[in-house]
């Protein structure tokens, strides 16, 4: 069996993971094999290194098993009933292996299947030099865009469906909540979306982010310094936002995120919260505010994710702040720890 080098979850505990040698995976008729040459690290990859017990529950991984899911690359292999593809290809992949047979999918919401391995989590994924997709899940990226842009599809996908949920309108006042990689990404689709005006908030811990929200056209607010809704309604003539993004995940996020919102505004909410929020549900009838919940992303938002990269590349470069060899992966996830770092490429 040929090798290759890999960033494998061993041990079921907090670290437990190790650069090392692992079989290329062998593709079936209907897979592609793909050359990594760009992966970044996310929540969800913290939450498996740092073993998290919602994850374990959530997707009961095996070990050892290849980490990552988000990346681009090229293909190198085909199965023989692939269509559509060839060698030489620049891709990326939708990592959701939804079942494609029960009501959700038949549905066009795979997002929420009730069978939806993830690669990385339930699955071989792409912390490699090698991963093996079935065909049906790849996508092919403009031969302008970069690798290291490429390996932003799949967060990306996560804005775009949000915004298709929360029906964002041009012209919109958008707030976002936190300002992680999720938050500041959706700053950028916002704008780009055409929403008038983008506010995004953080902590004084989170300055730095702030900083780069600023470069990118949001107007950044320190929840530590600063009140949230009286800024924003200070500009809105005592309106508020359109639409909210919560991406904290946090109980004073979503808080927040309904306190800024106008009367008949509407709340996202992304940040995958792990702890209990309290709510006045009477915050929600009389003012008439929508409260939507999104999980991840459709084949509707893979279908346009190479042209939104290529339009939001410039601003998007602004989140990658570090770039490191695929072998030194365990100090991508010690910055990620420290929050010394937005988001982290990894080169196989």
């Amino acid at each position: 069996m040929r090798k290759m080098k890999a960033f494998v979850k061993v041990r079921p505990e907090s670290g437990g993971a190790q650069y090392s040698d692992f079989d290329v995976p062998r593709i079936g008729a209907e897979d592609v094999l793909i050359e990594v040459k760009a992966a970044g690290i996310c929540g969800t990859d913290m939450h498996l290194y740092d073993w998290a017990d919602n994850i374990v529950r959530e997707y009961k991984p095996k070990l050892p098993l290849v980490m990552g899911h988000e990346f681009a690359g090229v293909i190198t292999d085909l199965g023989p009933e692939v269509n559509g593809f060839k060698k030489g290809d620049k891709v990326t992949a939708f990592p959701i292996l939804y079942c494609g047979q029960c009501r959700y999918c038949r549905n066009g919401e795979p997002n929420i299947c009730n069978d939806r391995p993830l690669l990385g989590l339930g699955a071989n994924g792409a912390f490699a030099q090698f991963v093996a997709v079935r065909a049906k899940n790849v996508y092919k990226l403009d031969d302008q865009v970069p690798f290291e842009i490429g390996a932003l599809s799949e967060i990306t996908c996560v804005g775009l469906h949000a915004i298709d949920r929360i029906r964002m309108g041009f012209g919109d006042t958008v707030a976002v909540v936190g300002c992680g990689p999720l938050g500041i990404i959706m700053a950028i689709l916002a704008k780009h979306s055409g929403a008038a005006r983008v506010f995004i908030t953080g902590l004084e811990q989170d300055r730095q982010r702030l900083d780069l929200a600023r470069k990118i056209g949001a107007t950044p607010v320190s929840v530590d310094t600063e009140d949230p809704k009286q800024k924003i309604l200070n500009v809105t003539d005592g309106v508020g936002a359109d639409v909210v993004f919560e991406t904290a995940g946090s109980p004073s996020g979503v808080i927040q995120a309904m306190d800024i919102a106008r009367k008949g505004g509407r709340v996202s909410i992304l940040g995958q919260g792990h702890a209990p929020t309290e709510i006045l549900t009477a915050n929600l009838s009389f003012r008439e505010i929508e409260l939507v919940g999104t999980r991840a992303y459709t084949g509707r938002d893979w279908d346009k994710v190479s042209s939104v990269l290529l339009n939001t590349a410039e601003d998007l470069r602004h989140i990658i702040t570090h770039r490191i060899p695929l072998e030194r992966a365990a100090e991508g996830f010690q910055w990620m720890k420290a929050l010394e770092g937005m988001k982290i490429i990894l080169e196989p």
